[in-house]
């Protein structure tokens, strides 16, 4: 004899569902993780204010020290296998990160003003560290 789940039933079922694909999804990230994100977020910028021949190999290291640190305690956690994340939730702080630094870079190359990488650095980190803030509200701290 097949049995039908109620509404009620069928309702706290999906919840749990969508509640275990989020914890695999977006796991739980420590606060520091954020701070380090924003650091190599600022440094990316701040590398052009090096002279040019040192420019590509600064960048260059930082962006596999945070590919590295990113896969190792965002994406790959003990318990989680290569989290993926939904491409339309991530959009929005793709957007701001890499337009902050189209726009820095357009700015420096137009006016000639390379103190311009210092405000850039400054607010691609804060958009890390807001990114961050909301992100551990929304779904924990490791």
């Amino acid at each position: 004899m097949e049995t039908r789940p109620t509404p009620d039933q069928a309702r706290e079922t999906l919840r749990q569902l969508t509640d275990d694909e989020n914890a695999v999804r977006y796991p739980p990230i420590p606060r520091w993780f954020f701070v380090a994100m924003s650091a190599a977020m600022a440094a990316l910028h701040l590398v052009h204010l090096l002279p040019s021949a040192h420019v590509g190999k600064a960048s260059l290291a930082v962006n596999i020290a945070a590919i590295m640190l990113g896969c190792r305690y965002w994406l790959s956690q003990d318990g989680v296998s290569w989290a993926a994340v939904k491409a339309g939730d991530i959009a929005p702080f793709l957007a701001a990160v890499l337009g902050c630094f189209a726009l820095t870079w357009a700015l420096s190359a137009l006016t000639d003003a390379r103190w311009i990488w210092v405000i850039g650095a400054a607010v691609s980190a804060d958009i890390v560290l807001r990114t961050g803030r909301a992100y551990r509200r929304e779904f924990g701290d490791a």
